[in-house]
């Protein structure tokens, strides 16, 4: 037919072409739509003051259908107790995806503070491997002996630069030889007690070794509280990519006007804001439920409670 050559096509061949792109689009966005609805991965915390009691409670948390904790010392085990403990996650099937060795940065030996330390630290690395477990969890660090003791010095060049230095001495000599990376917690009265401060302190490190806890209502104080939406999504837009692990639980005031933290689903939080910023995130985020009580009743309201608004 030459140049003059015309190909035709058929409605029924142009509606079926039609039909199939919109049908790949559509699959597409299934299955975006499914990739985002799976990133965040629910856990429990299990805690606990006595190898005895972390055995005690990673039983209950098993039966109430969780498969994932964060790992948290209040007392310094032994290498036997570690073993044993590893032992019996992997026969309960529980994952553990971050240990918690919560002490204060600018006093690494003084257990007073949440009843661990360095040296708490130093053991569980030295075992990391029998949990198959990287990420550790610590406070920034606080002036002040007590955890929520009111200390101005905290939010100071000074201090932030002192928390550099115990991140370089202290932290990364712990756990860059185990393969490890440390998520800081923060909290309002600590160095890390703001958003700002928080991209001060994390500013010389590398995402992939030094990051946070997502755990929006540890930033927001008394005085803050009537802005919490609008930090939920500035910690995501100025922190997202230091986000290592997710805190699921609530806040409110009390009549006295005090702060209070209750489970997930007690309190006055905008889950539904904040499970869509983490939706967001290109990547998997485990997520534990904490502040309630290792009870059967407890956790199974509240899993199903998170899992509602999942």
């Amino acid at each position: 037919m030459g140049n003059n050559s015309k190909t035709f096509i058929t409605r029924r061949h142009f509606l079926g072409t039609v039909a199939a792109t919109v049908a790949s689009l559509n699959t597409r966005r299934l299955i975006a739509a499914d990739s985002a609805k799976d990133n965040i991965h629910l856990g429990m915390m299990l805690q606990g003051s006595s190898s005895a009691e972390l055995q005690k409670n990673a039983r209950v948390i098993a039966a109430a259908g969780f498969d994932t904790v964060q790992l948290t010392f209040f007392f310094h085990p032994t290498e036997d107790e570690l073993k044993s403990l590893a032992d019996t996650l992997k026969e309960l099937k529980l994952k553990t995806v971050a240990f918690g060795t919560y002490f204060n940065l600018f006093r690494p030996d003084d257990t007073s503070f949440m009843r661990s330390s360095q040296a708490t630290m130093k053991l569980v690395a030295a075992h990391a491997g029998l949990f198959d477990c990287t990420q550790f969890v610590t406070w920034s660090a606080s002036y002040s002996p007590k955890f929520l003791g009111a200390e101005p010095r905290n939010h100071t060049p000074e201090a932030v630069a002192q928390v550099h230095r115990a991140i370089r001495e202290i932290i990364l000599p712990i756990i860059e030889p185990a393969g490890c990376r440390v998520a800081l917690e923060p909290t309002f009265p600590h160095v890390l007690g703001t958003l700002e401060l928080a991209k001060e302190v994390f500013a010389p490190f590398p995402a992939s070794r030094v990051g946070i806890v997502l755990d929006p209502p540890n930033f927001i104080s008394p005085v803050l509280y009537a802005k919490r939406r609008e930090i939920i999504c500035r910690f995501f837009s100025e922190l997202g990519d230091r986000i290592h692990l997710g805190h699921f639980k609530d806040m409110k005031l009390n009549a006295a006007g005090e702060r209070v933290c209750p489970g997930p689903g007690d309190g006055e939080m905008d889950y539904k804001l904040l499970i869509s910023e983490i939706r967001k995130l290109d990547r998997t985020l485990s997520c534990i439920i904490e502040h309630i009580k290792t009870e059967p009743a407890e956790l199974s309201k509240a899993k199903a409670w998170v899992e509602a608004q999942l």
